[in-house]
């Protein structure tokens, strides 16, 4: 295992050196080509059929069919419908606000775009009632890690087209643990909520209700086209990120008109950069793969697991503590990207099902998006207001690491939550 230790010793080493992750692949994969004699045609090679992919056409376009829906303020829509539903109950803001990431999240695949959506609006009206501060930000950086686990999702898109599973199974495998996430969020919300002294907001009357659902039933109705269509079959998963699309430009310029048409080629210059990010940790973590592959790495790897008698339980949970570092020093993109194409064949041989691990993966994933240094959620939640300190983020998002934690252990013991659904298709 000489050449495993030295190609993971390399790329730590160019990692640390401060260079991207896509360049720190790219860089570690050119020395070992050098330095193995590989064929340099293997780079611009892999480089381009990396991004010939209809499943990853989907990436893009669900990340500019959620800028559109942000600088469409739709999440403010969401947030003022759940808060109708259920504002006069204990805890009725918190309520509101995981409710509100979920339905987001639903709607853009991005954990970073459900908690700035929903957080610009939340935090306000939460702390004005006398929610404490940092429960608050731990709350909408906790919230927004829905957004990468309730489908559609970005990382389960990048698993599938790794990993060859199919991605409307993956996205249908997301729904229940996502909904159980939810849950528990608010669970913790509530009680949390009752030991504090905020103050209760009046019970909204039915009619009220009904107006304000009716006025935002485009939005809500958003996330029920999207799994709906690829659940009933309708159409694919990168389909339904192209019919989203068209339906979030059509609601946002015509029925609610909070975008106008000169606004498009800013919106579009937005996504592009979190897209091409994306491309290019894609194209260096596909050529790291084919290179260890050329290398034989993997399937040293294999034996080695074979050898050493692991179980699929003892493999899952050293897998799990392997993420969880990679998720302080990491972001999830690049953590899915770099494992994946080492662990897929470790799945088979340890007759793991490939579904309940990208669940297993995807959760672990939630708790990279809050945990320090790195954490996405958390510098986020820190960018929402002036009076917002790193210090109070870390404080408030840690009971919320400690519960998603606890909910990683629930999924890996009951797989059934995650395979049962996709199973029924």
């Amino acid at each position: 295992m000489s050449g495993f230790v030295l190609v993971t010793l390399l790329l730590l080493f160019v990692l640390f050196l401060g260079l991207p992750v896509a360049f720190s692949l790219g860089v570690t994969s050119v020395v070992l080509i050098l330095q193995f004699g590989l064929p340099m045609k293997l780079i611009a090679n892999t480089i381009f059929t990396s991004m010939d992919s209809f499943v990853l056409i989907a990436i893009p376009l669900y990340i500019l069919m959620s800028q559109i829906l942000l600088d469409g303020h739709i999440g403010d829509d969401l947030f003022e419908v759940m808060n109708a539903w259920v504002r006069h109950l204990p805890g009725g803001l918190a309520i509101a606000t995981i409710l509100a990431c979920a339905f987001f999240a639903a709607i853009t695949g991005s954990g970073a775009a459900t908690a700035a959506t929903i957080g610009m609006v939340a935090f306000p009206a939460m702390t004005e009632r006398g929610y404490d501060k940092r429960f608050t930000l731990g709350l909408l950086a906790a919230g927004g890690t829905l957004g990468i686990l309730i489908p559609p999702s970005i990382p389960l898109i990048l698993y599938g087209s790794i990993t060859e599973e199919s991605v409307g199974k993956l996205f249908i495998a997301g729904i229940i643990p996502g909904l159980v996430l939810a849950s528990v969020f608010i669970v913790y919300a509530v009680w949390q909520s009752k030991r504090g002294s905020f103050t209760s907001l009046p019970r909204t009357s039915w009619k009220e209700r009904l107006e304000i659902t009716l006025k935002n039933f485009w939005g809500i109705l958003l996330p029920f086209l999207i799994v709906g269509g690829i659940y009933s079959g309708a159409f694919t998963p990168t389909e339904a990120a192209a019919v989203g699309l068209v339906y979030s430009l059509f609601i946002t310029l015509f029925v609610y008109r909070t975008i106008r048409f000169r606004d498009i080629p800013g919106i579009c210059l937005k996504s592009v950069g979190t897209s091409c990010m994306i491309a290019m940790v894609v194209a260096g973590a596909v050529l790291f793969g084919r290179v260890m592959t050329m290398l034989e790495i993997p399937q040293k790897l294999t034996e080695l697991i074979i050898a050493s008698n692991f179980s699929p339980l003892m493999f899952i949970v050293a897998m799990n503590m392997l993420m969880i570092v990679l998720g302080c020093i990491l972001e999830t993109v690049s953590i899915v990207l770099l494992t994946m194409p080492l662990v897929t064949p470790l799945l088979a041989v340890l007759h793991i099902d490939p579904i309940w691990y990208a669940i297993i993966l995807t959760v672990n994933m939630t708790m990279a998006l809050i945990t320090p240094p790195v954490g996405m959620n958390l510098y986020v939640i820190n960018g929402l207001r002036d009076d917002i300190t790193m210090k109070d983020v870390i404080s408030g998002v840690l009971p919320f690491v400690i519960l998603i934690f606890l909910f990683l252990i629930l999924t890996i013991a009951f797989p059934a939550m995650s395979v049962w659904l996709p199973s029924v298709m």
